[in-house]
């Protein structure tokens, strides 16, 4: 039947333990999944704050740009104003002067004066267009020639000069263009953006780059002026950049046909969002690791003491039933003994009965302390204190084993001392006294039959330490075999070829009642079984019964 029962156990057990694995693992996605929905949470935020400040900056620097550049049609406008009918430098001197400033000017580049074929009639810094005998062709200067209307554009194609270009207007034709020349990323204000993860682009039209003076790769390809049309009617969309993406939005600079577009990697602010969860997780992970760690010490502790629990109310129902035949046993033994006791004592005290007289008592005395052991075992006696005086108790159980056939051959020495009293049973210690000395006596002569050795030596001691009365009874018979003394106290486990395996354990179980306490250690050649219980004052109604 128990072989029967241990798959079932086993296979509860798993069951158990894949349960609440199952219930850990659910545990920790439900604690994952706080974090990563967090995480989404705060990249869909991120995302949406990300547009919003690119179109909002977008729309800051197309502004800024926007103003500076009506700034300098402003400034231009008035010194065409005062070109005179001629359009004679002398007159524009002062004023070229200071917009040409390398302090506070704000043409660094220069100013200069081109007529209806393109071709410069004079310029500050002289010489300033020399080759500019194309400049006819130029969308900005047919606008400014044919339209008459103010023009920001490049001044080549490909070029990061900006011109700003001004028709000057007589009796209604055009009769010049006054054009200023800047650096565009350097004397545009707004040029360069916030952060270094931001790109900020200025084109015209036809997909000419003024900002920056070296454009990122992707920004330079065929197609991108087309892609920039898109942005401006669609509004802001992820762009292929070739090894990654990133998001842009463009928007046009207020009176100029340029475009403003603004770029943005969106991985470098979403990073500390990242970081942040790769943390949280981490931090999960260690504490699921902690946990499961902490589970299974916890599984192994309660799992041994559910088994010692199984085993003691297994053991503790087989030594309910064995007790019972154990007491019937033992009654029936005694009247026997009692009857072959009676027979004994009729026998003559001739010298020839006295060894098989003497060998009788010897087995009669065996089997009687065979049959109290059952009785106790079957029924356990109820602990009755009395004041004891343990060297007293001690020394009657000693004289009481002299009778035993082993008591010939045994040296016993006791060490008893003058008085040590204590409140306990005087029945159940002398019971727990006599099994002791009588398994060292009885193990000795074993060893000595068996030419282990040659003079058996049984050893009792009797002292007061440390508030304890304390009982040592030693033997020089080896010692139980190695890796037996976890089983020494179990009921019916026994070295001895003839012992039932008992002894021991109403021993400990005696003095356990009287909160008392057995132990046993190895010596070099024998053991030691230790014997100690607190030295009480008796109680009240013993006290008074003494006295």
């Amino acid at each position: 039947m128990e072989n029967a029962s241990q798959p079932e156990q086993l296979r509860a057990e798993r069951q158990f333990a894949r349960s609440v694995l199952a219930g850990i693992l659910l545990l920790g996605l439900v604690a994952i999944a706080g974090p990563l929905l967090s995480y989404r949470s705060d990249v869909h935020e991120a995302h949406n704050q990300f547009q919003d400040r690119l179109n909002r900056e977008s729309r800051v620097y197309s502004d800024a740009i926007g103003l500076h550049l009506k700034l300098l049609k402003s400034e231009l406008e008035r010194v065409s104003l005062g070109l005179g009918p001629e359009m004679q430098e002398e007159r524009a001197t002062e004023d070229m002067l200071d917009l040409t400033s390398p302090e506070t000017g704000i043409f660094r580049q220069g100013v200069a004066l081109l007529d209806a074929t393109g071709k410069p009639r004079w310029s500050e810094p002289p010489q300033l267009l020399d080759t500019a005998g194309s400049l006819r062709n130029r969308p900005w200067f047919q606008r400014a020639l044919n339209q008459q209307t103010a023009s920001v554009d490049a001044l080549h194609p490909g070029s990061s000069t900006f011109v700003v270009a001004i028709p000057v207007v007589r009796h209604g034709r055009t009769a010049g263009v006054l054009v200023g020349l800047l650096d565009a990323e350097v004397e545009v204000p707004g040029s360069r953006p916030s952060s270094k993860y931001l790109t900020l682009l200025v084109l015209n039209r036809a997909g000419d780059l003024f900002i920056p003076r070296a454009p990122p790769a992707w920004a330079t390809g065929p197609g991108f002026a087309g892609k920039v049309e898109a942005l401006l009617r669609d509004g802001g969309q992820q762009l292929e950049t070739g090894d990654d993406e990133v998001f842009a939005w463009a928007t046009s600079i207020p009176g100029t046909d340029l475009r403003l577009v603004l770029a943005g990697d969106e991985s470098i602010p979403l990073a500390p969002i990242r970081s942040r969860l790769l943390v949280q997780l981490l931090t999960l992970a260690v504490l699921q690791l902690g946990t499961l760690l902490l589970f299974s010490l916890h599984w192994r502790r309660v799992y041994r003491l559910f088994l010692e629990m199984e085993r003691r109310a297994a053991e503790k129902e087989t030594m309910a039933a064995l007790g019972s035949a154990a007491s019937l046993i033992a009654h029936e033994v005694k009247n026997s003994l009692n009857g072959i006791k009676v027979a004994v004592g009729t026998l003559p005290p001739s010298e020839e009965h006295r060894l098989a007289v003497h060998t009788l008592r010897g087995q009669v005395d065996r089997l009687a302390h065979l049959a109290t052991s059952l009785l106790h075992f079957g029924k356990p006696p109820r602990v009755q204190y009395m004041l004891v005086n343990l060297p007293h108790l001690v020394r009657e159980v000693l004289d009481g084993l002299r009778v035993l056939p082993e008591a010939e051959e045994v040296r016993v020495e006791a060490h008893l001392g003058e008085e040590l009293l204590l409140s306990g049973d005087p029945l159940l210690l002398a019971t727990a006294l006599d099994n002791l000395v009588r398994n060292a006596m009885e193990a000795a002569v074993a060893a000595k039959d068996l030419g282990q050795l040659s003079s058996p030596e049984v050893r009792v001691n009797v002292r007061q330490e440390d508030g304890e009365a304390v009982v040592e009874v030693e033997d020089n018979a080896g010692g139980p075999p190695p890796g037996f003394e976890a089983r020494l106290f179990e009921p019916f486990v026994t070295t001895k070829p003839k012992g039932v395996g008992l002894g021991l354990s109403m021993t400990r179980r005696a003095l356990e009642q009287q909160g008392g306490r057995l132990t046993f250690t190895r010596l070099p050649g024998g053991s030691r079984f230790t014997l100690r219980m607190t030295v009480r004052p008796p109680p009240k109604d013993i006290q008074e019964q003494t006295t």
